[in-house]
């Protein structure tokens, strides 16, 4: 016997509801592709690792051989190159992620109210049947009144 719930593969191909992230990862140019790449290489732990490993070699190999020896001119030179050509791809990643993060609190919202319509509809079916029955939905009727006051904005009340 075939159940009848739906599995979690319908619910998420649902036409109801949107992969953001799909809708994100589609919009992206390529540039912004490599930019997300580079940011998120350069946001991990082991990048800010490597980054002290490859200084602290290249100051003592620097000590060493005084090929670059105390300001160390070239060192500061190359990092100074590397955070100028970061900060920009930085900011082109933390623009996509301010885009992705407002599409994705914009189907919150759609999907919230959506839900939220539902329920009330729910509310209205169930209130329906239980007159046809002939039940009591005074009590029913004021629950539902308490629960719409309780989260209605405020100044609404």
């Amino acid at each position: 016997m075939a159940s009848s719930f739906p599995s979690a593969e319908t619910i998420e191909d649902h036409p109801l509801v949107d992969d953001v992230n799909a809708i994100h990862r589609e919009n992206l140019s390529v540039t912004e592709r490599i930019c997300k790449r580079v940011a998120d290489a350069t946001g991990a732990p082991i990048a800010l690792l490597l980054a002290v490993v490859v200084q602290a070699v290249w100051l003592t190999i620097g000590q060493i051989t005084r090929s670059d020896p105390y300001p160390f001119a070239f060192l500061l030179t190359c990092s100074n190159i590397l955070q100028l050509i970061l900060i920009f791809v930085i900011a082109v990643a933390q623009r996509q992620s301010s885009e992705h993060a407002e599409l994705r609190a914009e189907a919150d919202h759609d999907n919230i109210s959506r839900l939220l319509y539902h329920q009330q509809v729910q509310e209205q079916l169930l209130l329906r049947l239980a007159e046809k029955t002939q039940t009591e939905v005074a009590d029913l009727r004021a629950m539902v009144a308490r629960l719409v006051s309780e989260n209605a904005p405020i100044g609404a009340v």
